[in-house]
């Protein structure tokens, strides 16, 4: 069985944890990062290996390299995923601001957990369903 592999982005410990066991409950493969720096380390190595990472889940504010910055980074470098914002600092500026950064889906902490599961099911199913299609208007970003 392929699962698809989920990388958890977040400087608060508990969330973190929290995030890991649900995604695992749902039968997802699941690596946690504490900030963006190592978050980005794990992504490229992943890149090379025989484990990519299908969905990035990232909160926004974190020390060192933020959410945000890290999002730039992945777009400096070519990296091609779907991103998922996990945050309990949103307001209508931040989500304009994320969506023009290619990114799918935005959610405020605390979440119901069964809403995280959904989501994430739902925006991995569009990007298998967008990968089978030639379309260029259809690429992840």
């Amino acid at each position: 069985m392929n699962r698809k592999h989920i990388l958890v982005v977040d400087d608060e410990r508990n969330m973190l944890r929290t995030m890991e066991f649900i995604l695992e409950a749902a039968h997802y493969k699941v690596t946690a990062a504490d900030d963006g720096r190592e978050a980005l380390e794990r992504i490229l190595a992943a890149r090379d290996s025989n484990s990519p990472i299908d969905l990035l889940i990232v909160d926004i504010r974190m020390p060192g390299l933020t959410g945000m910055e890290l999002m730039d980074e992945l777009d400096r470098l070519n990296v091609d995923m779907p991103v998922f914002v996990i945050t309990g600092h949103g307001d209508k500026e931040l989500v304009i601001e994320l969506l023009r950064k290619g990114c799918r889906e935005y959610l405020d902490k605390p979440f119901d957990d069964e809403e995280l599961v959904k989501r994430v099911a739902t925006l991995l199913d569009e990007k298998k369903r967008s990968s089978n299609r030639t379309d260029p208007a259809f690429s992840w970003k």
